[in-house]
């Protein structure tokens, strides 16, 4: 990155995000509740954005190393960042005290901030420590897009010096405690208050006027605009020291697929009779709707789940109060250590494997390959699933046994799409490499269908017309590899 100097770096987990939304007073689903959060749109909690902003500013105050106020801040948040990831920050000063620092995870730019500084804060107004006592944590407003006309409100500002002096100590040290104060407020307005459950937080553009009602604990915030074509609202916001604006995203809500009872009555009786199905990512999305529709056609679903055991648990709950055999297992495709999965049911063989283990599908941002986000989508599509594999050849009973693997590819190796090069190149190496496999072992047979986009959590932000459901596809696809000669 020319031009930039390296700041410092960071790293955030989910104990650190939990306690930036004890100093905030955001605690949306988002950042510190990881079985929810699964189920969102980036299939994960991810660090607060305002949090992310805090360490860029700590890092700047450390290498300053003497107090200044804010101007003015701009800040436009790129790319959300995941738990564990780790974060550069670089610096660049244009002119005087006009600055614009950067985040960056993987070389890929996450947030930039345009930063006024006035130089002005020889002393710091203090705010009176404010820690809600709170008998449970909160849970933000469940709006929705239509309910924002004209939406205003106030909320009291949190301030916990103690903890806001452990995690940005150079910010506690130079900037004025008001300041950081607002910044943190402008999180729970959009985590809690507006969007609140289902929120981005996309930018925010704040001026400060200096010693002017420094204490004051109210922070004012109305909806200005709002853009229907991206489900986007603009929210002005007012305190004694502040004004400016914020812009946030609605994320589309997890989707609920078909229930059990929904799907029996479209599966023909036992035609799934003959398999004992291996469902690796069985607690949603595809997963979920292949282990029910195999439940209804007679055959015993086994569906996996990493971090979704309640999920899991409640697909198999469905499925076996109306009849239906389902049971549920731990796995992990990442880890090479997981316990033998090939006595997941007991008493009984595995006849089919269907593998719906993926990360987060997303586009690269470089010119031509990401190599970083290549690798990652090989390690769920193409190492874990020959970790899989393996543990089952490695057991004498199923490496004469005959085995059914099916491994979903894409449409989009037919279709190319702009941004998703990495991931259409791992789909074409997982193809070849279960080709390789069917040849070496003709006993296995492997089904590689190119699915379309079919609504999930992880394609429910797109704006596609469905033409049919998840269930009616995935169907479909089953019987017709069902009847298929092997």
């Amino acid at each position: 990155m020319m031009d930039w100097n390296k700041l410092g770096s960071f790293q955030v987990d989910q104990t650190t995000s939990c306690q930036f939304a004890q100093a905030s007073g955001d605690y949306n689903p988002l950042h510190v509740d990881p079985v929810l959060a699964r189920r969102y749109q980036f299939g994960t909690t991810v660090m607060h954005g305002v949090y992310g902003v805090f360490k860029a500013l700590d890092c700047l105050f450390k290498e300053l190393g003497y107090a200044q106020s804010i101007h003015s801040i701009n800040v436009q948040f790129v790319r959300p960042v995941l738990h564990g990831e780790r974060v550069d920050v670089f610096g660049q000063q244009f002119s005087g005290q006009d600055l614009k620092l950067r985040l960056v995870v993987h070389e890929r730019r996450v947030q930039d901030i345009d930063l006024k500084l006035t130089g002005q804060a020889e002393t710091q107004p203090e705010m009176a420590v404010c820690q809600p006592v709170l008998m449970e944590r909160p849970k933000p407003e469940n709006l929705q897009f239509e309910n924002t006309d004209a939406l205003e409100g106030t909320l009291d500002l949190v301030w916990m010096p103690d903890v806001i002096q452990e995690l940005f100590p150079f910010v506690k040290k130079y900037l004025p405690d008001n300041q950081t104060a607002v910044l943190l407020g402008l999180t729970q307005i959009v985590g809690m208050r507006c969007p609140g459950l289902h929120s981005v937080f996309t930018g925010l553009a704040v001026h400060f006027e200096q010693n002017k009602g420094a204490t004051n604990r109210n922070l004012q915030f109305k909806v200005l605009h709002r853009d229907s074509r991206f489900s986007m609202v603009t929210i002005g916001i007012s305190h004694g020291t502040a004004s400016g604006e914020i812009t946030a995203l609605f994320r589309p809500e997890p989707v609920s697929q078909g229930k059990y009872t929904e799907l029996q009555a479209m599966v023909p009786k036992n035609c799934f009779s003959d398999q004992k199905a291996l469902i690796i990512g069985g607690s949603r999305g595809i997963g979920e709707v292949t282990a029910k529709l195999i439940a209804a056609g007679g055959g015993h679903s086994v569906i996996t789940y990493y971090q979704g055991e309640r999920d899991a648990q409640k697909i198999a709950g469905d499925i076996r109060s109306h009849g239906g055999r389902c049971d549920v297992f731990s796995y992990n495709v990442l880890s090479e250590s997981e316990p033998q999965i090939t006595n997941c049911i007991l008493n009984e063989r595995i006849s089919h494997i269907y593998y719906f283990a993926s990360p987060l599908i997303e586009k690269g941002d470089r010119l031509v390959w990401d190599d970083t986000l290549f690798q990652k989508f090989c390690d769920y599509y193409l190492k874990g699933l020959a970790t899989l594999i393996e543990k089952f050849l490695c057991d004498s009973v199923y490496k004469k046994s005959p085995m059914t693997v099916f491994v979903p590819s894409t449409v989009f190796l037919e279709q190319p799409q702009n941004g998703f090069t990495e991931y259409i190149a791992a789909k074409a190496a997982v193809e070849a490499f279960a080709r390789q496999l069917s040849a070496k072992y003709p006993g296995w047979i492997f089904h590689m269908p190119r699915l379309p986009r079919m609504l999930t959590d992880q394609t429910s932000g797109l704006n596609v017309k469905w033409t049919q459901t998840t269930a009616v596809t995935m169907l479909d696809i089953l019987m017709s590899i069902s009847t298929a000669p092997n």
